[in-house]
C-alpha cells in the first residue's frame, strides 16, 4: 500500500515537470505569434506611412515665340509709358515730372528719381539724334545753376540736392559718335538705353535695353 502511494505521488511529480515543460514550451511556441504580430504591424504602419514624394519633374523648355516689329511709337507714347513705368530702365527708379521748362533750352522730357533720391534727366527720342546728347547736357548745366528754384519746386519731397543729377539718353538706336563721347564723359555720367517696339496679340510692346 505504501509503495502503491510513492508511485502515484512519483507520477503526480512527473506529471508536474511534464506540465512545466509544456507550458514552458507552450509559451516559447506562441512566442512566434507575438514575434508575427508586431513585424505585421511594422509592416502595416510602412504600407501606411507616406512615401516620399516623388520629385516634380522639370516642365519641358517653353516654345520659342515668334515676334514681329510694331510699327513707330511716337515721343509722347514714350514719354507717357516711362512716366508710368520708370522702374523697366532701372530699379527703384519713379518719375516725379514731364516737360520741365528748361529755358533757354527747351524742356526735359521726363524728370526722375533714383533707389538714391538722386535726379535723373531723362531725354528721349522716337528716332535717332545726336542732338539728345547737347539737349541733355545743356539740361544738365540748368539743373546745376538752379538748384534754389527746383527746391522750391519740388518742396516736401525726399530729394537728395547735394548730388549732381544722372542723364538717361533714350532713343532706338545711337551712333557710335554718340556712344564714344557718352562714355568718355564723367560729369554727368551718362546711361544710353535702346528701345525696340514689337506686336502682341493686345497692341504693342517695348523693350528697352542699356547699350
Amino acid at each position: 500500500m505504501e509503495s502503491q502511494r510513492n508511485e502515484d505521488l512519483d507520477l503526480q511529480a512527473d506529471d508536474g515537470r511534464k506540465g512545466e515543460k509544456r507550458l514552458a514550451r507552450g509559451l516559447e511556441d506562441v512566442s512566434y505569434l507575438f514575434l508575427s504580430q508586431a513585424g505585421g504591424e511594422a509592416e502595416k504602419g510602412s504600407q501606411n506611412a507616406r512615401p516620399e514624394q516623388a520629385h516634380p519633374q522639370s516642365a519641358p523648355p517653353a516654345a520659342p515665340v515668334v515676334l514681329r516689329a510694331a510699327p513707330a511709337i511716337s515721343q509722347e507714347s514714350l514719354v507717357s509709358l516711362l512716366n508710368r513705368n520708370a522702374a523697366v530702365l532701372e530699379e527703384g527708379l519713379r518719375s516725379i515730372d514731364v516737360n520741365v521748362p528748361c529755358d533757354p533750352f527747351g524742356t526735359i522730357d521726363l524728370l526722375l528719381l533714383d533707389g538714391r533720391d538722386q535726379f535723373v534727366i531723362a531725354e528721349i527720342d522716337a528716332v535717332p539724334n545726336d542732338s539728345s546728347l547737347l539737349r541733355g547736357i545743356s539740361h544738365f548745366d540748368w539743373f546745376v545753376r538752379n538748384v534754389p528754384v527746383l527746391r522750391r519746386m519740388y518742396q516736401g519731397r525726399a530729394i537728395n540736392f547735394s548730388a549732381q543729377p544722372r542723364l538717361f539718353l533714350i532713343a532706338p538706336v545711337f551712333s557710335q559718335l554718340l556712344k564714344c563721347v557718352a562714355q568718355r564723359n564723367a560729369n554727368p555720367p551718362i546711361c544710353c538705353f535702346g528701345y525696340r517696339t514689337v506686336a502682341l496679340p493686345g497692341g504693342m510692346g517695348v523693350y528697352f535695353e542699356p547699350t
